[in-house]
């Protein structure tokens, strides 16, 4: 029985056999069968397929899926009959053979197990595809609880405070270490809140240093140069050409 299960090959020859039709759709020939099941003749190979036929009608099967008649390639004389079997053909075939065969018994072993592995191949894959599915969901809950947790990182990293000498990214540390204070303040702020970046280190220009008087009086200035509000100087001015005025208005009336 074990050369009948593989050959030389390493191949089963049920396997060699086995043929796709159009539509990629598995069969096997009779006539390629008949040998390979420990028949010589054609006629009692026939009774064997006619059981067959006969037990796939009782169980209420469609004949010609399974059991497909064809004509056997000629070879000099008249073609003969033939049958194209499916997988389950076979298998049936094989069971009412003629059991003393060695072959036969191979066969019903053979067909028996592939025919199960056929039954089940939709369950498997509908199992795999479940399993694929599982695994894509499992994959979307840890990036979202990855997100999750990188933004409370993120929060939590915003709430601790910064230490004296932290540069934030993109910055270069000697256009970093000529900012003054404040900007560096302010700079460190940016960064924490809104991810702030210089576009380009070379571009970065130190911020003049300013005093917060000096702050008040530009203030100041402003807000005088947008209310109208003189200066001192102003004044002064505008006292004397007032005084003048009225010094020439009373010389006038004294000599009136």
């Amino acid at each position: 029985m074990s050369d009948l299960t593989l050959t030389n090959d390493g191949v089963n020859p049920f396997d060699q056999i086995r043929l796709l039709d159009a539509e990629g759709i598995e069969y096997w020939v009779a006539r390629d069968l008949m040998p390979i099941l420990g028949y010589q003749q054609w006629r009692r190979f026939y009774e064997a397929i006619s059981r067959a036929i006969a037990a796939c009608q009782n169980m209420g099967h469609e004949i010609e899926k399974h059991f497909l008649p064809t004509v056997a390639k000629s070879i000099g004389g008249r073609p003969g009959d033939d049958y194209k079997l499916s997988r389950y053909a076979c298998y049936l075939t094989a069971m009412n053979g003629d059991s003393r065969k060695p072959e036969i018994a191979a066969a019903q072993n053979y067909f028996a197990v592939k025919t199960r592995e056929a039954e089940l191949a939709p369950q498997s894959q509908e199992l795999v595809s479940q399993l694929l599915s599982k695994f894509e969901e499992q994959s979307q809950v840890i990036k979202e609880q990855g997100r999750v947790i990188a933004e409370l990182q993120s929060q939590v990293q915003n709430l601790l405070p910064i230490s004296a000498d932290f540069i934030p990214p993109g910055w270069d540390a000697p256009v970093w270490e000529k900012l003054p204070l404040q900007d560096k303040r302010h700079f460190r702020f940016m960064f924490r809140r809104r991810r702030f970046r210089p576009g380009n280190e070379s571009d970065v220009k130190t911020l003049p240093a300013i005093t917060s008087h000096q702050v008040r009086l530009q203030q100041k200035a402003e807000v005088e140069r947008l209310t109208g509000v003189v200066s001192e100087e102003e004044k002064q001015r505008f006292d004397a050409l007032k005084q003048q005025v009225l010094k020439q208005y009373r010389s006038f009336g004294g000599e009136s």
